[in-house]
C-alpha cells in the first residue's frame, strides 16, 4: 500500500511540476542571494564564530553581546518565517481518498499523508536549517538530541494550530479581517512616528535595548536547547514536555486528516446580497459579473487581497528609501489583484460556464467578458496606487515615470497571465479542512511575477535626470505597443480556450 500510495502523488507531482517553475524558484532564489551576499556573509560570521577577537578583524564593531543578540534575532526571524511558510495542505485530498477503495485504511492513509506533509521540500527546508543550526551550535549528545525532538515537535504544534487557525479565518473572515487591518493600520501610525535609525545604525544601542525582551520570545528555546541547556535535570523537562506536545499535536493532526478524507466535497451556495455590490455585478455584465461574484465568494481570494494591504502597503512604508523599491512595491498591488482575478478564470464554476455555452451565448462573449471583469476589478482595487505614487515620489515628471513604469509592468504581466488563464486550469472546490484555503497560484506564477516586476523595475523605476524626458517617451511608445498587442490576442482568446479549456472542463464533471 506504501508503494502505491508514493507512486500516485509522485506522479501526480510530477505531472503538475514545470520546468519554468524550477528556473524561476533558482533563479529568484539565486538572485536574492546575490542581492544579500554581504549581509549573509555578515549573519554567518556572527552566528557560527568561535572566536570573536578574529571576527573583529574584520568588522571591528562585533562583540560577544551582539552575537548573542544577532542568534536571538535570527531563531525568533527563522520561527515565524517557519510559521507562515509551512505546508498543511500538500496532497491532493480527492485523489488520495481514491486509495481507501484499494483496501487502504484511513489511519493509515492519514498517517502517510502527514509524513509526507513533514517531508515537503519547503517543510524540509526549515527541519534543514533547525538542524544545521543545532549541528554548529551543540556541544553535546544530549543537546543535539533534545534538538531535534524540538523540531519535529515545532513542526507538529505549527501544522496543529495552522490548521485550526484556517478553519477558524474560513468560519470568521469578517471579523478576523477586521482585527487583523485594525492591527496593521495601528502599527504603520506607530511606525511612521517612531524614530528606529538610531538602533539601526547602531547595533550596540539596538543589542542593548531588545536583547533583554528577546528571551522571553519563542526562538529562545531553540538557542536554549541547541546552545545553553547543560542541566539534566532541565533536560528532562523539556524532553517530557516536548513529547507529550508532540504525541498531542500528532494525534490532532491524524484525527483531523482522517475526517478530511471521509468528508465528501460539499458546495456552498450563495445568495446574491441588494446593494452596491449587487448593482455591480449587473454592470460587469452576465458573465462577467457571474465570474466575479464567484471569485468574490471565495475565501482564498479574500485572504489574497486581504495580504496586499496587509504586507505592500506597510513594506512600502519600511523600505521605501529609493525610487526602486518605491515602484516595485507599488506594481505588486495591481499584480496580485491580477494574480487573483486572472490566473484561472475558468475553474470557479464550471458547471455554469458548460451552461451558458449550451444557451445562445456566444463563446468569445464568455471568456471575453470574464477578462474584462477581471480588469475592471483590478483597476478599481489598485487605484489606490495613484493615491500613493504622489505620497512617495517627489517631482511631478517622476510620479509620470513612475506610473508609465507601473502600468508597462502590467501590461506585460497581462500577456503572460493571459496565457497562464489557459494552461493553469484547476478545478477549485472547498473541500473540508484538508484544504480550507485552496491554493490556486502556482508557484511558478508567483515567482514569474516577482521576477517580471524586479527586473522589468529597473528598467522603468529609476530616474536618469539626463534622458528622463526621452525615458517617458520611449514608455509610452511600449505601452502603446504592448495595449495594441494584447486587444489582439484577446480578440482570439475564445480559439485556445476551446481547444484546452473545454474538454478539461467536461472531464471535471
Amino acid at each position: 500500500m506504501f508503494k502505491l500510495f508514493s507512486v500516485m502523488n509522485a506522479r501526480l507531482w510530477w505531472r503538475s511540476l514545470q520546468g519554468l517553475e524550477i528556473a524561476a524558484i533558482l533563479f529568484y532564489g539565486l538572485f536574492i542571494l546575490l542581492i544579500a551576499g554581504q549581509f549573509t556573509g555578515v549573519l554567518v560570521l556572527l552566528l557560527f564564530t568561535d572566536d570573536i577577537e578574529t571576527a573583529q578583524a574584520f568588522y571591528p564593531w562585533i562583540t560577544e553581546e551582539i552575537q548573542y543578540f544577532v542568534h536571538l534575532l535570527f531563531v525568533n526571524i527563522l520561527w515565524f518565517n517557519q510559521i507562515f511558510f509551512t505546508k498543511i495542505n500538500r496532497l491532493k485530498i480527492s485523489e488520495n481518498r481514491k486509495l481507501l477503495t484499494f483496501g487502504m485504511t484511513v489511519r493509515k492513509l492519514s498517517v502517510y499523508l502527514n509524513i509526507a506533509g513533514f517531508l515537503h521540500p519547503i517543510n524540509a527546508l526549515f527541519h534543514f536549517f533547525w538542524i544545521l543550526y543545532a549541528g554548529f551550535l551543540s556541544e553535546t549528545y544530549m543537546q543535539f538530541a533534545t534538538g531535534i525532538l524540538l523540531v519535529i515537535a515545532n513542526y507538529a504544534l505549527i501544522y496543529s494550530l495552522k490548521w485550526r487557525f484556517r478553519i477558524f479565518t474560513a468560519e470568521k473572515f469578517k471579523q478576523v479581517g477586521a482585527i487583523v487591518s485594525t492591527f496593521v493600520l495601528f502599527f504603520i501610525l506607530i511606525a511612521l512616528y517612531l524614530d528606529v535609525t538610531p538602533y539601526v545604525g547602531s547595533m550596540e544601542e539596538a543589542a542593548a535595548l531588545f536583547t533583554g525582551w528577546l528571551i522571553y520570545t519563542p526562538g529562545y528555546l531553540f538557542y536554549y536547547v541547541f546552545g545553553e541547556m547543560q542541566n539534566t535535570a532541565a533536560a528532562l523537562v523539556i524532553v517530557t514536555v516536548l513529547v507529550i506536545v508532540l504525541i498531542t499535536a500528532t494525534v490532532d493532526m491524524i484525527k483531523n486528516t482522517k475526517m478530511a478524507l471521509l468528508t465528501p466535497v460539499q458546495n456552498t451556495n450563495h445568495t446574491v446580497q441588494t446593494g452596491q455590490l449587487a448593482l455591480f455585478i449587473k454592470w460587469l455584465g452576465h458573465e462577467g459579473g457571474k465570474y466575479f461574484y464567484s471569485v468574490w465568494n471565495h475565501k482564498y481570494s479574500k485572504v489574497q487581497l486581504m495580504i496586499t494591504y496587509v504586507f505592500v502597503v506597510p513594506y512600502i512604508i519600511f523600505l521605501g528609501d529609493t525610487s526602486y523599491i518605491i515602484g516595485v512595491f507599488l506594481t505588486l498591488l495591481p499584480i496580485i489583484f491580477l494574480l487573483v482575478m486572472l490566473t484561472n478564470m475558468f475553474g470557479f464554476e464550471n458547471r455554469e460556464i458548460l451552461l451558458s455555452l449550451q444557451f445562445p451565448v456566444r463563446t468569445e462573449t464568455v471568456v471575453r467578458q470574464r477578462v474584462q471583469a477581471a480588469i475592471l476589478v483590478c483597476l478599481g482595487g489598485s487605484s489606490i496606487v495613484f493615491i500613493l505614487v504622489p505620497v512617495f515620489i517627489d517631482g511631478f515628471t517622476e510620479m509620470i515615470q513612475v506610473h508609465l513604469g507601473i502600468l508597462c509592468i502590467v501590461l506585460v504581466f497581462l500577456h503572460y497571465i493571459l496565457k497562464s488563464s489557459i494552461q493553469n486550469y484547476k478545478k477549485i472546490e472547498e473541500v473540508s479542512v484538508m484544504s480550507v484555503s485552496n491554493p490556486v497560484l502556482p508557484a511558478s506564477i508567483t515567482f514569474i511575477a516577482v521576477f517580471i516586476v524586479m527586473i522589468l523595475g529597473i528598467g522603468t523605476f529609476i530616474f536618469f535626470e539626463s534622458i528622463l524626458y526621452y525615458h517617458i517617451a520611449f514608455l509610452i511608445a511600449v505601452n502603446l505597443v504592448l495595449f495594441i498587442s494584447f486587444k489582439r490576442k484577446l480578440s482570439r482568446i475564445e480559439q485556445p480556450f476551446i481547444q484546452k479549456v473545454i474538454p478539461k472542463l467536461w472531464n471535471e464533471l
